[in-house]
């Protein structure tokens, strides 16, 4: 196990620092697609991020969704392995590209008579959440993050893609 996932090292310290760089990813990201909604690469607009131990916690919205959703995930636990991360994975880019983009919710629309302040939620586990945007904390609300400096907007993206599933060996 990678000591920076022990759930007990840090009193939750690895979730904070995941999910930080995940919203440093999606606001880089997002610095690239302002404008230009392409396959694969979307828009994010975070209202609430917050970390309990190792729990990592995501409300958002998907342009030109209008449907508010939730991420959950127990960052000990590996998107791609079973078990923990280790120390050559980037969790941040898993949830990123996994969680995020891969399954990009934009395009569905609340439909009559659904509630606009329900929080739809993906990710895992799923009990004890807040199911309505207006039971959040106001603690847990997320300003929007300092747009990137041009240099790290601009560095170049890695030239292979990681895996977006386990090893099925």
């Amino acid at each position: 196990m990678c000591p920076s996932t022990d759930p007990n090292a840090g009193e939750g310290s690895f979730a904070a620092n995941v999910l930080r760089d995940l919203l440093q990813h999606i606001a880089i990201q997002n610095s690239k697609n302002t404008g230009q909604v392409r396959p694969g690469h979307y828009l994010f607009e975070v209202s609430h991020a917050w970390t309990a131990g190792p729990m990592m916690y995501l409300v958002y919205r998907t342009p030109p969704s209008d449907i508010t959703w939730g991420l959950v995930r127990d960052t000990t636990r590996s998107l791609i392995d079973p078990g923990p991360w280790n120390d050559t994975d980037d969790p941040a880019l898993y949830y990123y590209l996994l969680d995020l983009e891969e399954g990009w919710p934009g395009n569905s629309s609340l439909q009559p008579g659904d509630d606009p302040e329900v929080i739809r939620w993906s990710g895992w586990p799923h009990e004890d959440l807040i199911e309505r945007v207006g039971d959040l904390p106001e603690s847990y609300r997320q300003a929007p993050p300092a747009v990137p400096t041009v240099a790290a907007a601009s560095e170049p993206s890695p030239t292979t893609e990681p895996r977006r599933y386990g090893n099925p060996i």
